[in-house]
């Protein structure tokens, strides 16, 4: 409560000041009800209501917000009031000795017939139009060129839209649209609210195929517009809502741009493309669980996969069962899968019979690897061990022969290449079924140091010595990468850092060519540079990440642990015996 105030009887005993200058001048002119609205908002002013709103001033005046507002323009446009904001409704008042402002004068009875007609149309809704309103109007015929009866028929159509709801302002929108197009006689606005309910019923059809619930707008119009612009038949308009059933306009328009891109126009040809695009995506579908790749939207897989595959002659069934290879490959998604398409039709691999036959083919090939899998770890199918695995059997070597090199090979640290040397020996000394391999070896009672076989030949020693150094590097190498990439991740889940990362790559181009074409802008290239990575180091900092964690640390800095210095020479960090 304030140190010192009014009592009520006291402040109900007050006055409020009104300049001479107001009751000379622009009393007179004014109507009414604008004076009232004027003289209290100004008792509002003296007498601190700071909780009074526009409706707390229409309840007062048994009036509406909206003839508030309208009084307050008027008002505004003699520079006596400035309408700060209009929601909610903030009005501040100026001197009157220094207002200069003044409406357009306008002559009332030039308008008298066209006021009646007004009054009648909106009597019809229940509204009666103040003088505030009014002055509106005629204001607005005489800024704009177009005649006051095709101003009644735009006035009756918005009636008609919006009944007890209609508004100045929505009846100005109109009217300005079709002045901008040139219609302003009675005779031209009589057509175009013609074509505008002719158009209106077509697009409530629209609405109703896609379920929309509220009354057609002035987007609308200009989105059905466009699309006629485009090309489209109504007919074809009608199948594509068809085919969304549910959904929003701007959803029928990002469709109808796809149909569109495609050149297709008429209603047969838009259900035609549609059908089949459904059944393209559920294909799409089947395909990624499959694969085991979760989808959207499957637009994108259809372009740059699916429909092509169909294309080049491949069935679902085919599809299928290659997805299905990929998957087991360890390679599911579907740029892999097309790399497998497009190798089966290089080969000339297409008719779902042949592809069935390849792909049982393949997946004894994956079933043999896993073979070789349970004696030797590590053995995965890859794309270089299926190849390896076909050069064998092109060696006319068993199946049972190369799980008898596996099981040789079991304790190797390369595997594969160990394999390999073993099945070439065999190749070489022409042994080609387990007959001649048990007719042809010589067992032997002691077994050399390490437990390499005797029979094995010194290259094949050399080899197994090499894969083994080639892992132990590996392997080293390996662990710094997964630290840094720990760390990198960490960083990533940040949005922010992934962004700056992007923004700094892409600036580093820009400045290349800054450079070269526009020098002038480097410094301000680089000062955004230097705040993206202040920025940068920030983000780094609150994770608790330094700088140098986000590259690998390798164990040996002369070879950074690939095994080999700059000149070629093997590195002398080797020590097989710490891994």
């Amino acid at each position: 409560m304030a140190f010192c105030s009014f009592s009520k009887e006291f402040s109900n005993g007050a006055f409020t000041l009104v300049e001479n200058r107001f009751i000379q001048k622009y009393l007179p002119e004014a109507n009414d009800f604008a004076v009232k609205v004027y003289l209290y908002g100004l008792y509002l002013c003296q007498s601190g209501g700071e909780d009074f709103s526009a409706s707390s001033l229409a309840e007062v005046l048994r009036s509406t917000e909206e003839k508030i507002l309208n009084a307050f323009e008027l008002w505004q446009d003699y520079d006596l009031v400035e309408i700060l904001c209009r929601q909610p409704l903030t009005v501040q008042y100026l001197p009157v000795r220094s207002a200069v402002g003044k409406p357009k004068k306008v002559r009332y009875d030039k308008y008298a017939d066209f006021n009646k007609e007004m009054q009648k149309r909106m009597q019809k809704v229940g509204r009666h139009i103040e003088y505030g309103e009014s002055v509106k109007y005629m204001q607005f015929l005489e800024e704009n060129d177009i005649q006051p009866m095709a101003f009644l028929l735009i006035t009756e159509y918005c009636i008609a839209k919006d009944g007890t709801g209609i508004t100045p302002h929505h009846v100005f929108n109109k009217a300005k649209k079709f002045i901008r197009e040139g219609i302003t006689t009675y005779e031209q606005v009589e057509a175009a609210l013609g074509n505008y309910n002719e158009n209106e019923k077509y697009i409530e059809e629209l609405f109703k195929l896609l379920a929309i619930n509220r009354r057609v707008d002035e987007s609308d119009y200009t989105l059905y517009s466009a699309w006629l612009r485009m090309g489209f038949e109504k007919g074809g308009i009608k199948a594509a809502a068809k085919h969304l059933k549910k959904g929003k306009m701007s959803t029928l328009q990002l469709l109808l741009e796809e149909v569109a891109s495609k050149e297709k126009f008429s209603a047969r040809d838009v259900a035609a493309y549609l059908t089949e695009r459904e059944a393209l995506s559920a294909l799409t579908f089947r395909l990624g669980r499959k694969l085991g790749v979760k989808i959207a939207n499957p637009a994108t897989y259809i372009d740059e996969y699916v429909e092509k595959w169909v294309n080049l002659g491949y069935e679902e069934s085919s599809l299928l069962e290659i997805a299905l290879y990929c998957l087991k490959c360890g390679r599911g998604d579907f740029a892999c899968m097309h790399e497998q398409v497009e190798s089966l039709f290089a080969a000339g691999i297409i008719g779902e019979d042949s592809v069935k036959e390849t792909m049982r083919r393949k997946n004894a090939d994956l079933k043999l690897l896993g073979k070789l899998g349970e004696y030797c770890v590590g053995i995965k199918p890859t794309v270089a061990n299926l190849e390896l695995l076909n050069t064998w059997r092109e060696w006319s070597l068993s199946d049972e022969m190369i799980v008898e090199a596996a099981k040789r090979a079991a304790n190797s640290a390369a595997p594969i290449p160990y394999i390999n040397r073993i099945l070439s020996e065999w190749k070489r000394a022409g042994y080609t079924t387990m007959a001649d391999l048990a007719k042809e070896e010589k067992p032997t009672s002691a077994k050399p140091t390490g437990g390499t076989p005797s029979y094995l030949a010194a290259s094949i020693e050399a080899a197994n010595a090499k894969a083994a150094r080639e892992k132990y590097y590996a392997d080293k190498r390996e662990k710094a990468l997964s630290v840094a990439d720990r760390y990198e991740a960490k960083a990533n889940s940040n949005p922010r850092f992934g962004a700056i990362e992007k923004a700094l790559s892409k600036m580093n181009i820009e400045l290349a060519k800054a450079e070269l074409y526009a020098p002038d802008t480097l410094p301000n290239l680089k000062e955004q540079q230097t705040k993206l990575l202040c920025e940068r180091l920030e983000i780094l900092a609150a994770l608790g990440i330094e700088e140098w964690q986000l590259s690998p640390q390798f164990a040996c800095k002369k070879c950074s642990d690939t095994g080999f210095v700059e000149n070629g020479a093997s590195c002398d960090c080797y020590k097989p015996n710490e891994i």
